[in-house]
């Protein structure tokens, strides 16, 4: 492998230099590692590309930063360096690499892509916030507050996307969530805005919100067709949608990427707009390892597959298929010719048959297109997928096995770690302080179409913290949330099967530490549960600690439980074959 001196090649500190790294890259394309200077360096939209980003808005094209295209064994060392991106903009986009490794550098803007707001004073059905205008320029206009992200691009904030923070422990505020709702803005003076709005109820002078604009068109670091890529010392002060956004790639890594606010920017709270690592189709091994996540305002991991619903049927081995979720479609490779898909009928979320593609093409929109199967379909599976709503497809060979450990969940909005996938998962060794489920066992044809039947599932060795699950959001049935979206559920035919929990320690205000559906095999053994002091028992639906629902054989066995809870242990619903230990 060649080694370059980036300087040599007009890449300094101080300077744009977007177009000059893409020629460089274009003229050494393999077995290369590009040392950077340590300093700043700039980038701007100098490129654009027609990418279908999962979980993320339709647009014909992305706004480009470091773009690598088709390049093989390349590491790009930035040496410490703070790259500053402009406006809306997707800082890495990795298209058919193969052996990358990307390392030791700091993300930001300028102009960052998320907002905050402190509490100077609370009354009936409003909220003053102060809005530092050189940290986050903005202005008032049509009765509404915009932001400046730079290239004299504004985006007027969300009205739904404020999030409270605890100005002293920098964690969600308690049983706040999705509460506050903006549905006017007044200025006051001296970048003090009066917001009306619903849920003012449990704001605290002082404290920060967390102020969503923009949209979610760009990823921090998107990887496309893609295989053993790495990521490793990399922390991203802002991002405006997805954080690492991986698709119909395979075998990645990432090792202490990092999601955190700039504090020396003077950002308190905010670490990214939506999620921070999207993992979507993938296969091989996907590892996130000594990461930390603080201030997202979606849920820092999320692995899963896409899936889609039957429209026609042309003939025996011929479908036409959509795509539903209207954030995910019009992908390039949902499907490729030896690649095995899964048959769920919808009503159960049970996989009823399986087939082998032989070829796949786009509709002229970006919600269907049309998939060959090498052979002729099961007759029944023909006749239902006439039925509308009846049937969905998985892509099987698209789907991950995936190690989590070593991580840090501080408080951000929502989940911890999202699951669906058939392949192993192991989960180990991390410490969360997620404001809704720490973990989601999740699964659906139904609603996101985030699928994905869980067979192999290990949960062990983490600390819950007792900031776990302390507002209300979707699936936070449980600090170990085991929730697909299962429409008519069947005792006997349960979702997830396997799935381990052993060996953690949960602290917890009186809230479920686990809640179960439609899941078989399930074990919770030698975990201990604290009972914390930090509030009285408030989840709206929780009547034990332990929630079953539609499961069997499940076994709880050898746990300890520290502390006066009020809680019963057990909330046993339709469930069979159960070994529960008082």
């Amino acid at each position: 492998m060649k080694r370059l001196d980036c300087t040599q090649y007009g890449i300094l500190p101080g300077a744009d230099v977007t177009e000059a790294l893409y020629q460089l890259f274009c003229d050494n394309p393999r077995d290369t590692e590009f040392v950077f200077a340590a300093g700043d360096y700039f980038f701007t939209p100098r490129f654009t590309y027609d990418y279908r980003l999962s979980n993320t808005d339709v647009l014909p094209e992305r706004k480009l930063g470091i773009w690598m295209r088709n390049m093989e064994n390349i590491v790009l060392d930035f040496s410490s360096s703070t790259l500053y991106f402009a406006g809306q903009m997707q800082p890495f986009t990795l298209d058919h690499c193969k052996n990358i490794t990307v390392k030791h550098a700091f993300v930001d803007w300028k102009k960052p892509l998320v907002a905050e707001g402190i509490v100077r004073a609370v009354g009936d059905g409003y909220a003053d916030l102060y809005i530092d205008p050189v940290v986050f320029p903005h202005k008032y206009e049509h009765d509404w507050i915009s932001f400046d992200t730079g290239n004299d691009e504004w985006y007027r904030l969300h009205p739904w996307s404020s999030i409270q923070f605890d100005y002293n422990t920098r964690c969600v505020r308690r049983a706040t969530g999705d509460s506050f709702v903006p549905e006017a803005i007044t200025p006051l003076g001296d970048s003090v805005y009066r917001f009306k709005a619903r849920g003012t109820d449990n704001v605290g002078v002082g404290n920060i919100l967390v102020l969503r604009h923009n949209d979610r068109i760009h990823a921090g670091a998107f990887c496309e067709k893609c295989s053993d890529i790495t990521f490793e010392d990399i922390t991203f002060y802002s991002c405006g949608g997805l954080g690492c956004l991986a698709q119909f790639s395979e075998n990645l890594t990432y090792r202490r990427v990092n999601f955190l606010p700039n504090t020396a920017a003077g950002r308190l709270v905010s670490g990214g707009r939506d999620d921070g690592m999207h993992i979507t189709n993938n296969r091989g091994t996907v590892t996130i390892e000594e990461c930390s996540f603080v201030g997202l305002m979606d849920d820092p991991i999320n692995v899963h597959s896409c899936c889609v619903t039957v429209s026609e049927v042309v003939d025996a081995r011929t479908l036409v298929c959509r795509y539903e979720h209207p954030q995910a479609c019009g992908f390039h490779y949902w499907a490729e010719q030896g690649d095995e898909i899964v048959f769920i009928e919808r009503r159960h979320m049970n996989g009823i048959a399986k087939a082998f593609v032989d070829s796949y093409t786009l509709g002229e929109t970006y919600e269907t297109f049309t998939v060959v199967f090498s052979e002729d379909l099961p007759a029944d599976i023909l006749e239902m997928a006439k039925t509308p709503a009846a049937l969905s497809l998985d892509n099987l060979t698209n789907t991950a096995a995936f190690v989590c450990r070593n991580n840090r969940f501080g408080s951000c909005r929502a989940r911890g770690v999202l699951l669906s996938t058939p392949k192993p998962v192991r989960i180990i060794g991390n410490i969360f302080a997620s404001s809704g489920a720490a973990i989601l066992v999740a699964g659906d044809s139904n609603y996101w179409f985030e699928s994905g039947e869980c067979h192999d599932v290990e949960i062990a060795d983490n600390v819950f913290t007792d900031a776990c699950l302390t507002s209300v959001y979707q699936f936070g049935e449980g600090i170990i949330s085991i929730s697909p979206v299962v429409p008519e559920p069947v005792t006997e035919i349960p979702f997830h099967k396997n799935i381990r929990v052993h060996n953690n320690v949960f602290d917890t205000a009186d809230t479920p530490v686990i809640s179960a559906f439609s899941t078989a095999y399930l074990t919770f053994e030698n975990n201990t549960v604290f009972r914390s002091p930090a509030a009285e028992k408030w989840h709206p639906t929780a009547q034990g600690l332990i929630r079953l629902d539609h499961c069997k054989n499940v076994t709880a066995k050898n746990n300890r439980f520290v502390g006066p809870f009020t809680l019963p242990r057990y909330e046993i619903k339709d469930s069979v074959d159960l070994v529960l230990e008082d």
